[in-house]
């Protein structure tokens, strides 16, 4: 018989551990092994029980989330889902500071009295957990990170691949497509398309804080998030780095030297005048979704667009890569030793897509690179 996934319940509300304790426990697959009412109890019993998952509160008494955080994952690392109760900036800023030490994905609180709504959050919940106990998370001590730029410790590039015999294809239909333009009014300034799902915020937040100011690159994020998020990891990119960055609207300008974010639930387009186009057409699984996203800059930015392939299950993004690189686009991928999942990274690799695979203290470096060698030609 298979072990079931333990889980250790963290909240400081009482009725909120057994909220959450019944739901996960609807599924046989989990069992919740212990729960803590404030960080130190937290780190008392995750050290003890050792537990495959962890669901973690943000504001609690003694030790918030973020101290709990870079605690475990300094001596106990263990794969923490955030559970928080608002939307409001001030728990938003915790949250992003939690995943910025290592947890790994949030997700909002199940509410309210409506039990479809409470069932669909008891489904989503369980999924989570269930992604989540299948990563292998390393310990994040300070001190012990590499430095920046050290090429000494960034692997070499990843050689070329030929591509796949058969030819499946492009995850963005025409229908998307054909909302874009068909002809540039002038040249356009270089992009740079990150797409990256479990634990990619972190990373995110590395490459974002390592540009520099008036990089001559636009940069777009899709980031796989949950509902509501979106907002609040735009702030706390924003905090963090040189680089103004903002969710994408409708019509918004692509800008050297700015950052878009895909929004909640709309695919992320641009057309050839060098705007956002915003699409909510119900094409694929997952919305934001990287495939379409850089489709559509290998469509009209070409070789002056530059792909990175962040941490993440499933194969999004990769045929979005293949796309770039058939359109001579650079094409970066996270290494595995690095990635939570190397799901998505292993996909565009293996279509033959990636032209180097890197740490993520390499990235930020290597897009200054290769950005300066697409202004200067």
């Amino acid at each position: 018989m298979t072990r079931p996934i333990r889980v250790v319940v963290v909240d400081d509300s009482a009725m909120m551990r057994r909220f959450i304790t019944d739901m996960l426990q609807r599924d046989p697959a989990i069992q919740v092994v212990g729960v803590a009412s404030n960080g130190r109890e937290a780190i008392e019993v995750v050290q003890r029980l050792r537990p495959d998952v962890v669901t973690m509160d943000v504001r609690m008494p003694v030790m918030d989330g973020v101290a709990t955080t870079e605690h475990l994952m300094a001596y106990c690392p263990t794969p923490i889902l955030v559970l928080t109760a608002s939307l409001a900036s001030y728990e938003m800023d915790i949250t992003f500071k939690m995943l910025g030490a290592g947890a790994l994905e949030v997700v909002e609180k199940p509410h309210g009295s409506d039990a479809r709504a409470l069932e669909h959050a008891a489904r989503d919940l369980v999924r989570r957990v269930k992604i989540l106990s299948r990563v292998k998370v390393v310990t994040h001590l300070r001190g012990r990170r590499r430095t920046p730029g050290n090429d000494a410790t960034a692997p070499p590039a990843f050689p070329a691949h030929q591509a796949p015999t058969h030819d499946i294809p492009p995850a963005s239909p025409s229908n998307v497509m054909s909302s874009i333009h068909s002809a540039p009014d002038a040249p356009l300034s270089p992009v740079i398309v990150i797409g990256a799902s479990t634990g990619g915020p972190r990373v995110i937040r590395q490459i974002i804080a390592g540009l520099p100011r008036a990089f001559p690159a636009a940069v777009l994020v899709v980031q796989h998030i949950a509902e509501g998020f979106s907002e609040g990891m735009a702030e706390w990119l924003a905090s963090i780095g040189a680089l103004p960055v903002h969710v994408a609207r409708e019509g918004s300008p692509i800008h050297a030297g700015e950052v878009l974010i895909a929004p909640d639930r709309r695919n992320l387009l641009v057309t050839h005048h060098g705007t956002v186009h915003l699409s909510d057409a119900p094409l694929l699984i997952q919305r934001p979704s990287i495939d379409v996203t850089m489709q559509a800059v290998a469509e009209v930015y070409g070789s002056r667009a530059v792909g990175v392939l962040l941490t993440g299950m499933g194969r999004d993004g990769a045929y979005g890569m293949r796309a770039l690189y058939r359109r001579q686009a650079y094409t970066i991928a996270q290494d595995e030793a690095s990635c939570a999942i190397f799901g998505m990274p292993r996909a565009a690799i293996q279509l033959g897509a990636v032209r180097e695979v890197l740490p993520p203290e390499a990235i930020a470096p290597r897009l200054v690179e290769v950005v300066a060698g697409l202004v200067a030609g």
